[in-house]
C-alpha cells in the first residue's frame, strides 16, 4: 500500500530489536529515510548495514542514551544530514522489574525516567526539526497496561498511563504548527529476547494459560502488526488523525 511515506525523514528510538526494529522496516518498506536510534552503536551499524542492502541510502543511525544528554547528538545528526524531521515514533521503553516491592520510590523514578522523561527529552530537541516538515507527526509507544489494572508493575503502568497523557497535551498544543500526534497501545508482543520470551521461559505453561484466558485472538502479537500500526497513523491515510488512542492487543481490553 502506498502511504505517502517515499523520501519522508524518519526517526525511531529504541530501533535495534523488536517492535522499534519492525517499525524501521516497515518505513522503508514505504520508502521512507529511516533512522535508528539505541544505546549500542555497534548492533546499529550491523543492522544499517543488512538493511541496506535492500534500501541502499534509505537507513542511517545515530547511537545515544536519550535518558542522558545524548538526546541534543540525535538533533543535530538530522539537522545535519536532512535539515528536517517528518515522523518521530517515541518508542524507548521497559517495563522489566527491578525490585518486588512495587512501592519503591527509586523504581518509579527509573520507569517514568525511561518511559517518559527520555521521550520529554527528545521532544524538547526535535520541535524545531519537525516544524520544518510541515506536515509532520509523531507516534508514541505507550501499552495497554495503561488502560487497567494487570499483572505489570504498577510504576510501569502508571508510566505509560502518562506517556497516554502527553500526546494527549501534544496533538493540542503542536496542531498549530502542522504536527499530529497519536498513540499505539500495544498488548502482549512476543520478539527474541523481549521479556515475554523471558517469562515463557521460566513459565511457559503459565504464560499460555494467561494468553489463553485474556487475549480473546488466543495468541501473542507479532511486532509488525504493531509496526503496521504506526505507519498508518504517521502516514497521509491519517491526515485527520491526532490525539487518537489505536489499541493492538488482540481484543485483551475490556475498558470501555
Amino acid at each position: 500500500m502506498n502511504l505517502g511515506l517515499q523520501d519522508k525523514v524518519v526517526l525511531i528510538t529504541g530501533s535495534s530489536r523488536g517492535i522499534g526494529l519492525a517499525i524501521a522496516k516497515s518505513f522503508l518498506q514505504e520508502g521512507a529515510n529511516v533512522i535508528i536510534n539505541a544505546r549500542d552503536e555497534e548492533r546499529l551499524k550491523h543492522i544499517a548495514d543488512e538493511l541496506g542492502h535492500e534500501y541502499q541510502g534509505k537507513i542511517s543511525f545515530i547511537a545515544g542514551n536519550v535518558l542522558h544528554d545524548d538526546a541534543c547528538n540525535i538533533s543535530r545528526f538530522i539537522w545535519n544530514k536532512f535539515g528536517k524531521l517528518d515522523v518521530f515514533v517515541a518508542n524507548v521503553g521497559n517495563g522489566k522489574p527491578e525490585t518486588e516491592d512495587r512501592l519503591d520510590v527509586d523504581e518509579w523514578k527509573r520507569f517514568f525516567d525511561i518511559n517518559v522523561f527520555g521521550n520529554v527529552r527528545v521532544l524538547r530537541d526535535l520541535q524545531e526539526l519537525l516544524k520544518k516538515g510541515g506536515t509532520s507527526s509523531i507516534v508514541f509507544v505507550s501499552s495497554i497496561v495503561a488502560k487497567e489494572v494487570s499483572s505489570a508493575p504498577a510504576a510501569y503502568a502508571a508510566a505509560k498511563s502518562a506517556v497516554i497523557t502527553l500526546s494527549k497535551y501534544l496533538s493540542s498544543l503542536w496542531a498549530q504548527d502542522g504536527i499530529r500526534v497519536n498513540c499505539v497501545l500495544p498488548g502482549n508482543i512476543y520478539f527474541p529476547n523481549g521479556r515475554w520470551e523471558e517469562l515463557k521461559n521460566g513459565d511457559p505453561v503459565g504464560v499460555e494459560e494467561y494468553i489463553n484466558g485474556n487475549v480473546p485472538m488466543k495468541r501473542f502479537g507479532k511486532p509488525e502488526e504493531v509496526a503496521n500500526a504506526v505507519t498508518f497513523l504517521a502516514s497521509e491515510c491519517a491526515s485527520f488523525i491526532s490525539g487518537a488512542e489505536l489499541t493492538v492487543d488482540g481484543g485483551q481490553l475490556k475498558s470501555v
